[in-house]
């Protein structure tokens, strides 16, 4: 007997009107997902290990239960006891939490930023034609800024800076965050020689990402200096700031190259990207910073076969590095990097027809949810659905919009601390004497989504009674 078929039996839900009951339905979702999960993984290990069923729940079990779980109702059950808080708060489950969303692509967030702060949108429900109200979503002030810029997603955190170079590295989900002062303002010094009414200093670039050599966080800027009235190309350095260390240094970027926007660099397989140009020269290159290992590299390019590539645009599609290649005829190529840097492995996804999409700069932000469409960002002022196989274009309605220019990032949902080090939490198992047996451990769980769910089909009851008076 399905839910439904149960609720209908109780007479005060039978004088629920549909709609409201299937309100009810999907605000209980998280709790129905526990005893689902619970059900499932119970079973699977029953029938690998049915002679250990009689004794206890192995904690890898519950670990694997909650690990299948949403952050809003983790973080929730971090109150059931304090052996549940130390795993959901331990790096080991945060981890385990994090690869299991994107193995599943799942938990992700729409950010979308707003007047001062963010528009945190729920993506694994977004499908092409829904309209977004911004003043209905909830909303993310960050310190009361005015003027505030994406400088890239990565792992659940999000970082941002205002106009000033201040920077934040934010978790969405937990809401923790990590403030740097004048990061971007920081006092790039010319190594040549050079009085300092000779050259213009310009900002070139920006981009955060993953350090899995030292387990960090990142947040880079590059400054490029060129002669009074752009005469001369004289060098570019690029300032690197550590969240784990909280230490920040400079490098001096070994090409003769202009990054040729002040653009977020597109973080794939470790390192940050950005497309630059020798000086002088209008060939397009793709250069790639490693962050673990604090060195340039050149990524080679697709073989475009013969066409003449006027603009190239960077971003991620699924976790592979996607290439805009827009030709003369406003008609453009899209290709992933299947294996990372072999040129090789460059395979292109889908085509764009001539006068489907007109744009100066475009930035692919994910597959929908069927990986017939995806979602663009063009120009950083529109949002809009491309379909691959219908070749149409659905224009993202956004209402509650305060300024033209808009950016968006899709962000994972996760638990990870923005300061890059590891939560201080008891690593201990819980003792044998602490141990539930099976039958206490299984009712706990199924207490908290029953009475979760009895909560919320009151609400609703409440809700109609006063309504119908």
């Amino acid at each position: 007997m399905n839910l439904l078929c149960l609720l209908s039996k109780i007479p005060l839900a039978a004088r629920i009107p549909g709609e409201l009951l299937r309100f009810a339905i999907f605000s209980v979702r998280p709790f129905i997902k526990l005893l689902v999960s619970l059900t499932i993984t119970i079973k699977e290990f029953s029938k690998s290990n049915p002679n250990q069923m009689s004794s206890h729940i192995p904690f890898d079990i519950i670990t694997r239960i909650l690990s299948n779980l949403d952050i809003k109702t983790l973080l929730c059950f971090r109150s059931v006891s304090k052996e549940w808080r130390s795993l959901i708060d331990s790096n080991g489950f945060i981890s385990t939490h994090m690869s299991l969303s994107i193995k599943t692509n799942t938990n992700n967030t729409l950010l979308i930023l707003g007047e001062g702060g963010l528009n945190p949108i729920n993506f694994d429900d977004l499908s092409p034609g829904d309209l977004l109200n911004l003043q209905d979503q909830p909303f993310i002030s960050i310190f009361g800024w005015q003027d505030v810029r994406l400088m890239g997603s990565c792992n659940g955190l999000v970082c941002l800076s205002n106009d000033d170079g201040d920077v934040v590295i934010l978790n969405q989900s937990t809401r923790e965050n990590k403030g740097i002062l004048s990061l971007v303002r920081h006092r790039f010094e010319l190594s040549v020689s050079s009085a300092p009414d000779e050259h213009w200093v310009w900002g070139s670039g920006y981009g955060f990402g993953y350090d899995a050599v030292s387990n960090d966080y990142k947040v880079v800027s590059i400054a490029k200096f060129l002669g009074i009235g752009f005469t001369s190309f004289k060098e570019s350095e690029m300032t690197i700031y550590s969240a784990k260390k909280d230490l920040c240094w400079v490098i001096k970027i070994p090409y003769a190259m202009l990054f040729t926007n002040d653009k977020m660099g597109v973080y794939v397989h470790g390192s940050l990207h950005w497309i630059a140009k020798g000086f002088g020269s209008w060939r397009d290159r793709i250069v790639g910073f490693d962050l673990g290992l604090d060195e340039f590299r050149e990524v080679p390019q697709p073989d475009y076969g013969g066409n003449i590539v006027i603009d190239i645009d960077l971003g991620v599609l699924g976790s592979f590095l996607c290439v805009f290649a827009k030709f003369r005829d406003w008609s453009a190529d899209v290709w992933i990097m299947k294996e990372y840097g072999v040129k090789e492995s460059w395979s292109k996804v889908f085509s764009i027809s001539r006068n489907v999409l007109f744009y100066d700069s475009v930035r692919p932000l994910s597959y929908s949810r069927k990986g017939r469409e995806v979602l663009l960002e063009l120009d950083e002022r529109r949002l809009v659905w491309y379909g691959m196989e219908t070749r149409r274009v659905v224009d993202v309605v956004i209402q509650g919009r305060k300024k033209e220019r808009l950016e968006a990032i899709l962000c994972l949902n996760s638990l990870v601390p923005p300061d890059g080090n590891d939560r201080v939490v008891n690593s201990q198992q819980p003792t044998k004497e602490k141990k539930k047996n099976e039958e206490e451990v299984l009712l706990d769980l199924v207490f908290l989504g029953v009475l979760g769910l009895m909560i919320e089909l009151l609400n609703v009851c409440i809700f109609q009674l006063n309504f119908s008076i």
